[in-house]
């Protein structure tokens, strides 16, 4: 197997389970309240560090939901550790991923846009 291949397919493994971790196995409630959702991770070229962004599906303040899951990571990696069987498990980095977010509010504006435009009079010019 390349190692490209390789590499996606631990990322997606990673996501996976992280994910099933974070919804299911977390104990902290300010996880449990945000409902975070794994939306990708990002390794280093040596898969000894994940970069992970999430987003909240419930409306909460992302700053203490990101220091939140940072102080829970060490439990979070622990739990990967005994799903996946790697030499080295990553160490984790949590990221609020605002995608979806921004999609929404450029989406808005865009609709909001169309309101305001207005046909030109012809007699102004």
């Amino acid at each position: 197997m390349s190692g490209g291949r390789h590499m996606a397919r631990l990322r997606e493994e990673i996501q996976r389970e992280l994910a099933a971790i974070i919804e299911f196995e977390s104990r902290d409630p300010i996880v449990r309240e945000a409902f975070p959702t794994v939306m990708d991770v990002r390794l280093s070229v040596d898969a000894r560090y994940a970069k992970v962004y999430v987003a909240a599906a419930a409306p909460t303040d992302k700053e203490i939901l990101l220091s939140a899951m940072t102080r829970d990571r060490g439990f979070y990696r622990s739990l990967l550790a005994e799903r996946l069987s790697l030499r080295y498990t990553p160490e984790l980095r949590f990221v609020i991923d605002e995608t979806v977010e921004r999609a929404i509010r450029l989406d808005g504006l865009l609709k909001g846009e169309d309101d305001e435009i207005r046909p030109r009079d012809e007699g102004t010019e």
